[in-house]
């Protein structure tokens, strides 16, 4: 694929909307839809899970599913539990997160059936192994399905993708002309960052190992740029993948999106406060709105303290 690439330092820019026709985004409507639960998982385990296949055929290491959820999602971590009937929730507290761990056969049966043919990402190369070695060691015929290329906005799978690598953010910042503040300016942003290269010693050569095609693909949906970033911690560098929407176009696509197929974390509720700040900003922003827009952000993200999540009702199998 051929991009524009501009420099910017350490980060530079792909212009996506230079490189495809984004014909079939045009052509999507804004209905609801029913919950594919498998696309869901598929993008949670994509983002923020390990599918683990030991080499060999010794039954007492056969293939396991972890999945990390954020210190504050334990909801969900145990809404997946009891609908699916699957693993075992694991605290693991400080170090900020819980584990779901799906160890039994039958249960990593479910999930990897559940899940075949919904991933996007290279790690569909480590559900490939799991299948193998089930087919191999249970004398089984689970088909080896291929990357879902369906629209990225088709399904459930990047609400999934972004519960576990999402991020919505508001920023206040003050706009000065001659050295005096003119206006206080709002801005609102949604960013899925993602690490270059898939690392694994079982990649072949002739397979995909970084994740700019699905990169490319929410770009594409939502009419934005790609960027790399690279980060250096402890003499050790960092590349990833960077979508950051923040214009009126990404934004209804986004909403539009997620009011179709919503997130289930603690996210959903940063999501709810990111559309409020948004719908306080049509129009001439008053003195009245930016107060509630400071008191939104003051109890935003991080500092967030009062969860509810009554929307995991709509978590249906």
């Amino acid at each position: 694929m051929f991009a524009i690439l501009w420099s910017f330092g350490k980060n530079k820019l792909y212009d996506l909307g230079q490189v495809r026709k984004l014909s079939a985004c045009g052509a999507w409507k804004n209905e609801k839809k029913n919950m594919d639960l498998g696309s869901y998982i598929a993008g949670l385990i994509e983002g923020d899970g390990h599918i683990a296949v030991h080499k060999g055929t010794n039954k007492a290491y056969r293939p396991k599913i972890i999945i990390l959820f954020h210190k504050n999602d334990k909801p969900l971590a145990e809404k997946i539990h009891f609908l699916l009937k699957v693993g075992k929730i694991i605290d693991k507290t400080k170090a900020g997160h819980y584990l779901l761990q799906i160890l039994a056969k039958e249960e990593v049966f479910k999930i990897i059936n559940l899940i075949n043919g919904k991933m996007r990402t290279p790690k569909i190369e480590a559900l490939h192994r799991a299948i193998n070695y089930i087919n191999r060691v249970d004398n089984t015929s689970i088909p080896l399905l291929g990357i879902d290329n369906s629209p990225i906005y088709s399904n459930n799978w990047l609400s999934g993708f972004t519960d576990a690598d999402g991020n919505f953010s508001i920023t206040i910042y003050n706009r000065k002309k001659s050295n005096s503040i003119e206006k206080k300016i709002v801005q609102t942003f949604f960013r899925i960052e993602v690490k270059q290269s898939y690392s694994n010693i079982h990649v072949s050569a002739n397979e995909n190992k970084n994740y700019f095609d699905v990169m490319c693909k929410i770009t594409e949906f939502l009419t934005v740029n790609l960027y790399t970033r690279s980060r250096t911690i402890k003499d050790k560098t960092y590349y990833s993948f960077m979508a950051i929407a923040h214009n009126k176009k990404s934004h209804e696509k986004i909403r539009n999106y997620f009011d179709n197929f919503p997130l289930f974390s603690s996210k959903h509720l940063a999501y709810l406060d990111w559309c409020k700040v948004q719908d306080l900003q049509k129009g001439n922003l008053s003195k009245h709105d930016l107060e509630q827009i400071k008191l939104i952000k003051s109890n935003f993200n991080r500092n967030r303290t009062v969860f509810n999540f009554s929307h995991l009702d709509k978590f249906t199998y």
